[in-house]
């Protein structure tokens, strides 16, 4: 499994097919909500870009499946770390495009 230390694009979305940024030939314009203006460009899926998605979705689950319950948790583990390292910028996407208090997108209901 292919890894990168580069940060997110927050900016440009695309479908993540077979470890792959695929784009799709329809899109569509994110509103925010705050002002109901156009926001960002966000992919449309055809029912064969669904289609491309679950037969690789099957072949990965194939190699998955054999794969130890050590390697899983240390896959898992460094994805979570990947996950924490953007926290910051998918919270202000999250504040961007739902309109949503930062608190909320903490987890932290208690603090709002």
């Amino acid at each position: 499994m292919a890894t990168t230390n580069a940060p997110l694009d927050f900016t440009t979305f695309k479908n993540t097919i077979n470890n792959q940024l695929v784009d799709t030939k329809a899109h569509t314009q994110g509103i925010l909500p705050v002002s109901k203006t156009p926001y960002l460009d966000v992919p449309v899926s055809t029912q064969q870009d669904l289609d491309v998605a679950v037969d690789a979705a099957r072949k990965a689950f194939l190699l998955w499946s054999k794969t130890s319950i050590e390697e899983r948790q240390r896959l898992l583990l460094a994805f979570a770390d990947a996950l924490e390292k953007e926290k910051a910028s998918f919270v202000s996407l999250l504040t961007r495009e739902q309109g949503k208090p930062v608190c909320l997108c903490h987890g932290r209901e208690m603090d709002c």
